[in-house]
Parts: C-alpha cells; structure tokens; sequence
C-alpha cells in the first residue's frame, strides 16, 4: 500500500499507518506510529509529576534538579509533559503531507529515550549536561517538523508544524533563565500561550468537523457552520491576547484582550451547538474548548484587581484545564480510533476525561478558597493524575490480551 497522501486538515485525525507496517514489519505494533509510546510516556510522566509536587510542596523542598522548586514544577508540566503529546499527534500526522512513511521502529524508540533523559538527567547532572539533555528532544522533533513542513503542500494549516519549534525554544529559555523567576515565569506563560494557540487553531477546525458529522448522521437540521472568516478572525483576535498575557498579565490592555478573545471565543463554542450531541467523546472535545474560554475569561478578570480572580485560578484554567482535558480528549479518541483498544479501553478514556475535568475544576477552585486549600489542591491532584494513569492502562490493555493493530 502506498503511503496516503491526502492532506491532514484538523478535521481529521493521523491516518492509520498500515503504510508503515508494509515497509516496517518488524517495527511492531507499540512503534508503529509515534503517538502511542509518546502519549503513553507522557501521561506516566503527567500522572506522576503532579502527586510529586505536591509532596514536595507541602514538604518545603526549596530546589529539584537545580531549579526552584516552583520552576521545576511549571518546566515538567509545560515543557516536560506538553511537548510528547504535540510531536504524537504531529509526527503521527506529518506523513499525510508528504507522503513519506511516518516516524516509527528504532528512530521512534530513540526519540522517546531522549524524552526520557531530558526528564531525568537533569535530576542528577550539572546545568551543562541537564541543558543538553532537556534540549534533545524538542530539537530533535522540531527538525523533523520543519523537514515535513518544507516537503508540505501549500494551502495547508501548519498552526502545529510552526508553534512546536516556539515551545521548544521556550523549553530551552526556561531551563536556562530558571534562577530568574520573572524570566522563568514569561517563559511558563509562553509555553501555556502556544498550547491555547494551538487548541485554538487546530481544536477550532477539529472539534465543529467532528460536530458536524456526528449532527449529520443523526439528521439534525442546523449543524456548525463551515471554518470561515469568523473563526480567522477570533483566531486573530486571541493571537494577540496570548502575547499580550505573556509580556504583560496584569496590564489593563491585556485585560481587554483577553476578554474580547475570551468572549469571541465563547461566542465561536455557542456556533458548534455541542449541547446537541449524544457523543462523550466529541462532548469531552467541547469541554476541553470550554476550558480555554474560562481560562481567557479568568485571566482577564484577573488583571483587574476589583475582581478578586487569583491568578493562580486563571493559570490552571489554561493548564490542568485547557491542557489537561484537551489533550486527553484528544489523545483518547486518537488512540482508541486507531487502536484495538476494544469497549475496556474505550471505558477507561471516559473514566479518564471526567477525572480529568473534575480535577481541573478542583485546582482552579482552590485559591478561591484558601481555608479548603490544601484538601482542594490534593483532591484535584489526585483527580487529575488518576485520569492519566487510566488513559495509561487503556494503551496497555491491547498488549496484555496480545493483540496487534
């Protein structure tokens, strides 16, 4: 079988990678396409990372891996956990552009060992050797990326292809300029602000299409409009929010900014009647958009201070909410659409996305209420890290019935 050629739209999911199989059959099913070792690595690292910090948290532990323990934790949740689940999809998707066979075998396997030194070596090398390990990974795929893109025909969107090379550069700033908390902090913003691109461009095209069809095939009249010039127009609108959040979070422009996009994109989410669907898994795509709505919403409001939002709120709106359930919505449907996950799996990813959104909800409600802190924050924790771990167990469960895709 030829290697598929059509273009990937984000209406459309990575194509199936038979194409792969035919010319790697040794390669296995585990490494046939690179979103299953890199979800899998990068939903043990998120279900571990979070209960870890929050022991050292509530343990006063002052520096990890030669960074301030609070930096530590936003460099493994934004730079540690984000970039797998970004070169998973891409790289999973990339073939449909070019028409070369996808990233999988021994490549694959190399690429997931570099993920895994970035997240250890530094724990126990000198700043040089951390730098260069933590550096490997993002370069490494934004090499390949930036090869897929060149090959790519025109009039494709390549919102993804062009912001992993941002997070990566970000990633390696962030390392680097860790001892400064302001710089650190820009950086962990500018990580976030490419996440919430990123959900906004390819989850606004991904999630009406879905809608759509599924609306459709029930025969239902009114469906979401086709991608057009108000969606480019809210894009353009939260392209300038973003940044201005990054720079300045707590000016009164960016305030502005943030609730004209907050508020457009709420208006983009009403478009896609979500509320008519029987689908959980397309809902939980909703949900995770609704996410970054609120996170929008909360940071604007955080800005200005007769609003008492905290901005801690707003930050985890964006990150254990639009991230979080965004990228494990995704992730389920990828994986149990183009796995033999069977009705278990399948189970289990629904189980995950509504831990996933209760913890979120936790996490953002607990500066609100900071008598019940430290039991909201452990709640959500727990929530949050459950979520992976049984999007983790529904990966395994094909190998432990030994099936092969």
């Amino acid at each position: 079988m030829a290697p598929q050629t059509r273009p990937l739209s984000a209406a459309t999911f990575p194509a199936s990678p038979s194409p792969a199989r035919a010319r790697r059959p040794a390669d296995g099913w585990w490494l046939a396409v690179a979103f299953r070792p890199l979800f899998f690595a990068a939903a043990l690292q998120g279900a571990a990372a979070v209960p870890l910090w929050i022991w050292i948290y509530t343990a006063g532990v002052a520096e990890v891996a030669g960074l301030p323990a609070m930096t530590w934790h936003a460099h493994e949740m934004i730079f540690g956990f984000l970039p797998p689940i970004m070169a998973g999809y891409l790289l999973s998707a990339t073939p449909n552009w070019s028409g070369r066979l996808p990233t999988a075998g021994r490549p694959l396997a190399l690429l997931v060992g570099l993920w895994l030194a970035g997240r250890l070596v530094p724990l126990v090398a000198p700043l040089p050797l951390a730098l260069a390990a933590d550096a490997a990974f993002p370069l490494a795929v934004s090499a390949l990326l930036i090869r897929e893109m060149r090959l790519g025909r025109s009039g494709q969107s390549r919102h993804g292809l062009m912001l992993f090379p941002v997070l990566a550069v970000a990633a390696l700033a962030h390392r680097l300029l860790g001892d400064d908390p302001a710089m650190a902090a820009t950086m962990a913003r500018t990580g976030i602000a490419v996440a919430a691109l990123l959900i906004a461009a390819v989850g606004g095209r991904l999630v009406p299409s879905l809608t759509r069809n599924a609306l459709a095939g029930r025969g239902a009249e009114r469906v979401p409009a086709p991608y057009g010039r108000f969606d480019i127009f809210v894009l353009l609108a939260t392209s300038l929010a973003l940044p201005a959040w990054v720079l300045a979070p707590d000016a009164l422009f960016s305030a502005a900014l943030l609730a004209a996009a907050g508020l457009l994109q709420l208006a983009r989410l009403l478009r896609w009647r979500g509320w008519l669907l029987r689908r959980g898994d397309i809902l939980a795509l909703h949900a995770g958009y609704a996410w970054l709505v609120a996170g929008l919403l909360l940071a604007a409001f955080s800005a200005l201070p007769h609003f008492s939002v905290p901005a801690d709120s707003a930050l985890h709106a964006l990150t254990a909410g639009a991230i979080g359930s965004m990228t494990l919505a995704v992730m389920s449907r990828l994986a149990s659409t183009r796995g033999p996950g069977g009705h278990a799996g399948q189970r289990l990813c629904t189980l995950a996305v509504l831990a996933v959104n209760a913890g979120a909800l936790l996490r953002v409600a607990a500066p609100v209420a900071p008598e019940h802190y430290l039991s909201l924050l452990g709640t959500g924790a727990g929530l949050w890290s459950l979520a992976y771990l049984l999007f983790a167990a529904a990966q395994i469960s094909p190998l432990r019935v030994g099936k092969t895709n």
